[in-house]
């Protein structure tokens, strides 16, 4: 049952926008014939075989491998809860550093290779990689309480995507994106590099968000911590390394 409040408005509005890019979305990856990087509707030979996206099994998996469709049906679930005044505070700080990581990670990686600008983005694009930052600091303020150890809840997705990975590879035999490529160590060093971006999101939303707190004791997050500068000096390493 829907109660309306101040928030349901926002929260309404949020999941029309999200249900409309990725009904969208689902369109262009069935009637699409324009082959993507990782993506081969019209048929490609890649790397000494012939792959051809034609059958509905391959499409699915292709649009379920893709990080931009995760993240916007996890967040069109969230908007969906809240406008049935469904609470969950974890869920959307799990999924908030994971949104911005996409838009980050698209902008940066694939938005240079499609030479376009950015009113010349499909809808689903835009929305989803640009629009959906305003939707997150949207909410941000509204979530209650925020603990610093609740940063690390975002890694979980990593986890899921590693997996989803595999099975994509497994079907189709092609990494997502053709960038994850999980059996040579620069695919792994994505997947590093990923890790300390999300998490460098999720620490910012809990930076700026108030009334956060830092629960005793505080020992218990070293570990944790010590992991991130391990692989920040790692990262440096590489980079010497290759200079």
């Amino acid at each position: 049952m829907i109660k309306w409040n101040d928030r349901t408005p926002f929260y309404l509005t949020g999941s029309i926008f999200l249900l409309a890019s990725i009904v969208l979305s689902i369109v262009m990856t069935f009637q699409t014939n324009h082959n993507y990087a990782d993506y081969f509707p019209a048929g490609k030979m890649f790397e000494g075989k012939q792959l051809l996206d034609n059958t509905t099994g391959g499409k699915i998996m292709w649009y379920v491998s893709q990080i931009t469709h995760q993240m916007q049906f996890l967040l069109f679930a969230y908007f969906v809860m809240r406008v049935f005044n469904k609470k969950s505070n974890t869920f959307f700080k799990m999924i908030s550093p994971l949104c911005l990581t996409v838009s980050a990670l698209y902008f940066y990686l694939l938005y240079p290779k499609q030479k376009q600008r950015i009113y010349q983005l499909s809808f689903c694009n835009f929305f989803s990689h640009f629009m959906i930052i305003f939707l997150v600091f949207g909410e941000l303020y509204y979530v209650k309480n925020f603990n610093f150890n609740e940063t690390t809840y975002c890694l979980f997705f990593l986890i899921t995507t590693i997996i989803i990975t595999y099975i994509n590879y497994g079907i189709r035999g092609v990494w997502s994106y053709n960038l994850i490529r999980l059996d040579e160590f620069y695919g792994w060093l994505l997947v590093v590099k990923t890790v300390l971006v999300i998490y460098f999101f999720s620490f910012l939303l809990y930076f700026i968000k108030p009334g956060k707190t830092l629960k005793p004791p505080y020992y218990k997050n070293a570990p944790f911590l010590s992991g991130i500068c391990n692989i920040i000096f790692f990262l440096w390493f590489i980079y010497k390394d290759n200079a």
